[in-house]
């Protein structure tokens, strides 16, 4: 088991240029810290600075002001001890299974990296899978690959994009399941941003709630579930209905706050 990163930010703003020339504003203000180890959820309206925040902690944007902060450290490039699962495919699909997982050890330069491999390959579930190719893989099979891909390297921190947004119900109720069975053997930190609040509360340790943007923490909610979880086992308690009401209630208003300001904007009418 590998030690987590803890993270902090630190009074963030970030703004962009649009293609009009114009500034867009994704973040204002944003500060939270996240403990080594710990798994933590974003959730927030749609276009509100979730996705953002992921950037700047795997070092691929700057703040516009302020500091992102990783194991202590400001973060002014892309660290190599970051690990990321993004929302689309990022398999290579000239590769087989088995060289997709190993790309990593192989560019850190890593030797007699094939029982790592394997290893990860029966962890992930994928053992008979190893020369198939991405597109003779379902999606549940590629997310499989993809966190073996990340998880092989040791990262101390962990950023997922709604990884399983592009699943079926069914698939991404199980990838919900093994992502949490992998990460307790793991140690690493994980930033999880999602729009489905359920998922948030069955992985997490803590599900902080961003303003629709640009973002700020509005709330911050412990998950106080006992570990190890299942989330098809855990959906239904009455435990985590109370949390998924309690976070809502503070969810709802910035979903609708968004929605508003889309009735608005240009094109929209007043």
């Amino acid at each position: 088991m590998n030690s987590g990163s803890p993270v902090s930010f630190d009074n963030v703003s970030k703004r962009f240029r649009t293609p009009k020339g114009t500034w867009y504003q994704a973040l204002a203000g944003l500060e939270f810290e996240i403990k080594a180890g710990e798994f933590v959820s974003l959730v927030g309206p749609t276009g509100c600075g979730k996705s953002t925040a992921l950037t700047l902690l795997a070092g691929l944007e700057q703040p516009s002001i302020g500091a992102v902060n990783v194991d202590g450290r400001e973060v002014d490039k892309i660290e190599t001890s970051t690990g990321f699962v993004f929302q689309h495919d990022a398999t290579f699909p000239w590769m087989s299974v088995y060289n997709n997982i190993a790309a990593g050890p192989k560019f850190r330069g890593v030797k007699n990296y094939d029982q790592l491999v394997r290893t990860w390959i029966s962890k992930v579930g994928l053992t008979g899978f190893e020369s198939n190719y991405p597109h003779q893989l379902s999606g549940g099979m590629k997310k499989r690959v993809a966190l073996a891909q990340a998880l092989i390297n040791e990262p101390s921190l962990l950023l997922m994009d709604e990884p399983f947004s592009a699943l079926d119900v069914q698939t991404r109720s199980i990838m919900t399941d093994e992502l949490v069975s992998i990460w307790e053997t793991t140690g690493s930190t994980v930033v999880f941003v999602t729009h489905d609040l359920e998922e948030a509360i069955a992985l997490s340790d803590r599900v902080l709630v961003l303003t629709a943007g640009p973002a700020k923490v509005k709330a911050d909610f412990t998950i106080n579930l006992p570990r190890p979880r299942k989330a098809r086992d855990i959906r239904f308690t009455e435990e985590f209905l109370e949390i998924y009401q309690d976070i809502w209630s503070v969810l709802r208003d910035e979903v609708d706050i968004a929605y508003q300001r889309q009735l608005v904007a240009p094109g929209k009418g007043k």
